[in-house]
């Protein structure tokens, strides 16, 4: 799908029961999305951009309109389509690491791989590429416990892009960092934007982060009320 729409997002509509009504998170959106892009959903908490990742991602369903990621209409497809397309072709980072806690960080980060049935050989250059991208091979043994909050998402980010995906969902992956740990993290998501064409969807609201992206979505109450392309010096060369 080179240069090619990888989402595609149309009147998109999400309900929440609220007491005896319901919460209106989403009010007709319609997005698109292409691949190798560096976008970020920006908005104060509330805004329904952690909302609309989690539609991308299949983690959640419309009250109406469609979703569809890399070909694929997620409306209309099963628990199972949306949890397969999830394995093989995007990752996940989370402001909360989500570590497996009884896991090293190489025994955490070849999970992905475990679950795609990817041989041992393979699975062992893959993981062992993944960690040195994100400068953590000392810590290879080393159990989530025993890291400080940079290493720790350091490693999601790792388990993220082992598979090398064709689209990544972070939601606040800076959220629980200091200053310096998070702009070390984008600066990593930016070379594999750049390496290797991953496209990045972040739903945010850390300036921090804004600092490094391609494409600004701003979202106030359910809806995007501005659409920007920023030029982005990290990008260049």
């Amino acid at each position: 799908m080179e240069n090619g729409q990888i989402v595609n997002v149309s009147n998109l509509v999400k309900h929440f029961p609220m007491g005896g009504d319901h919460f209106v998170a989403l009010k007709g959106i319609d997005l698109t999305f292409a691949t190798g892009e560096f976008t970020g959903l920006v908005g104060p908490s509330g805004s329904g951009k952690t909302t609309l990742l989690n539609l991308i991602g299949g983690l959640d369903s419309p009250t109406e309109g469609d979703v569809s990621v890399l070909g694929m209409q997620l409306s209309g497809s099963s628990h199972g389509a949306r949890a397969e397309l999830r394995r093989s072709s995007m990752g996940f980072i989370f402001q909360t690491y989500n570590l497996l806690p009884v896991y090293s960080v190489y025994e955490n980060v070849e999970f992905p791989l475990l679950l795609n049935n990817v041989p041992a050989d393979e699975r062992k250059k893959l993981v062992t590429q993944a960690i040195e991208w994100v400068g953590l091979t000392d810590k290879m043994k080393s159990r989530p416990a025993a890291l400080s909050g940079g290493e720790g998402q350091r490693t999601a980010i790792a388990r993220a892009i082992v598979k090398e995906p064709t689209l990544v969902l972070a939601d606040e992956p800076t959220a629980n960092l200091d200053a310096e740990n998070s702009h070390h993290v984008m600066k990593i998501l930016v070379r594999l934007n750049k390496e290797l064409s991953t496209s990045f969807i972040f739903a945010t609201h850390d300036e921090k982060v804004m600092g490094y992206l391609r494409r600004i979505l701003n979202l106030v109450d359910g809806k995007i009320v501005k659409d920007e392309i920023v030029e982005n010096p990290e990008f260049k060369g």
